[in-house]
C-alpha cells in the first residue's frame, strides 16, 4: 500500500495568493523546493496518492475542491485560476 503524502495545513500557509498557496502545497507534497506554475502535476512526479493528499490540504481553504479538479486543471496556474479566492 502506498503512503499518502505527509503534507498538512501546519506545513504550508494556506492564506495568500492562490497561485502561491497551490504551488507551496504541491512543492511540499512532491518534496520539491519550488514548482514551475506551468508544469503538469503528474509530470513533476505526482501519483494518485499525492493528489489525494494535496486535495485534502487544499480543502481546508477551498472546501469544494474535488480530485477531478486537479486532473482537469493539472498545472499550478490552471488550478489556482480555477479556485480563485472563493
Amino acid at each position: 500500500m502506498t503512503d499518502l503524502p505527509s503534507t498538512s495545513a501546519t506545513d504550508v500557509d494556506l492564506d495568500g495568493d492562490p497561485t502561491e498557496v497551490v504551488a507551496a502545497v504541491w512543492a511540499e507534497a512532491l518534496g520539491l523546493d519550488t514548482v514551475d506554475p506551468d508544469a503538469g502535476f503528474f509530470d513533476m512526479g505526482a501519483t494518485s496518492a499525492t493528489v489525494v493528499g494535496v486535495v485534502r490540504v487544499l480543502r481546508r481553504r477551498w472546501p469544494g475542491i474535488k480530485i477531478v479538479d486537479v486532473f482537469a486543471h493539472p498545472t499550478v496556474g490552471q488550478l489556482a485560476a480555477f479556485l480563485g479566492d472563493g
